[in-house]
């Protein structure tokens, strides 16, 4: 490599200087993305401070009433009890079980962390090794009893949709250079009210770091679907989580729709936290009373009632028509 070209992990391709040799979405996704021009925002050092005022003077009424135990939230529980209280409450209860599915995207981003270190390995063997790891851990959290227990035919199609989302990463993303220091499912976690409240996010993939009071963070959520409003306020979350645990907020958020290599951003600001921090205190009273003081859930049509477990028995999908 030469001097003073930051060293690429995965490369392709490179010019005669020792550049990676980009495609058009790459270099959009670089230039208007990663690396965009322009000023960097600076935020001063009491912000966080000022949202954890407001998160915890908010929920200090239902904290009270909590049990033992601290309440975990997360930016599912979040987005499901503000869609429909009733569908929060049909899905909470439901046993969750592992599937090709719900493995898929679980395996596609431990290939994707293997990537940083595994240098030109083409995606299904990042596929095979990461299965073959969460195969042979211990977290029950993972799909590892699934993984063993599946048929030849399960994993075939495990293998190859997991494999499908890397080898569309690799084709939209810029390989990542070590001086963007990525993060790839970075957790991170906020304990407010003597920990008894617990905000946990989990982050596709983050780029850049703080510098001094300057934002300069990049985080990215990858979908695989089409565009929706609840993916910027995921992303908020994420922002109001990392700000609080960081002091300074990420410079911009972005939705990922890796099947358009499209995506949809924007630049966090303190009045963006402030709206993420009204919405968490809602959602945590919501769950608290809903957890706690077993208020009956409400419900609230919405394109949820499609695919709701209670639709047959609940108004709402009439309510909708």
């Amino acid at each position: 490599m030469s001097q003073g070209v930051p060293t690429l992990i995965t490369v392709d391709a490179v010019d005669a200087a020792g550049r990676a040799v980009l495609t058009p979405v790459q270099r959009k996704m670089l230039d208007e993305l990663i690396e965009p021009p322009g000023p960097r925002p600076v935020f001063d050092d009491l912000l966080p401070l000022r949202l954890v005022d407001r998160l915890e003077a908010g929920i200090a009424p239902v904290v009270d009433d909590m049990g033992p135990g601290a309440l975990a939230v997360n930016k599912s529980a979040l987005a499901r009890v503000h869609q429909c209280e009733r569908f929060f409450v049909v899905e909470n209860e439901a046993r969750f079980e592992w599937s090709v599915a719900a493995a898929r995207g679980t395996i596609a981003h431990r290939a994707l962390g293997l990537s940083l270190t595994m240098r030109d390995v083409p995606p299904l063997d990042l596929v095979d090794e990461a299965m073959a790891r969460i195969a042979d851990d211990g977290d029950d959290w993972t799909p590892r009893r699934f993984l063993r227990s599946a048929s030849t035919g399960e994993l075939a199609e495990l293998r190859a949709s997991a494999g499908e989302l890397v080898a569309k990463f690799q084709e939209c993303c810029p390989p990542l250079r070590t001086d963007w220091r990525p993060r790839i499912e970075s957790p991170l976690r906020v304990e407010l009210c003597a920990d008894r409240v617990v905000l946990r996010a989990k982050i596709d993939l983050a780029l850049h770091r703080a510098c001094g009071n300057e934002a300069r963070t990049v985080l990215v959520d990858f979908k695989s679907g089409r565009p929706h409003a609840g993916h910027l306020d995921d992303l908020r979350f994420y922002a109001l989580v990392e700000t609080i645990r960081l002091g300074v907020p990420p410079f911009r958020l972005a939705a990922y729709y890796l099947d358009a290599a499209r995506w949809q951003h924007e630049d966090v600001t303190e009045e963006l936290l402030e709206v993420a921090a009204r919405r968490v205190v809602a959602g945590v009273r919501k769950l608290a009373e809903l957890r706690y003081s077993n208020r009956e859930p409400e419900f609230t049509p919405s394109a949820a009632c499609t695919y709701c477990r209670a639709r047959d028995t609940c108004p709402g999908p009439n309510l909708r028509q």
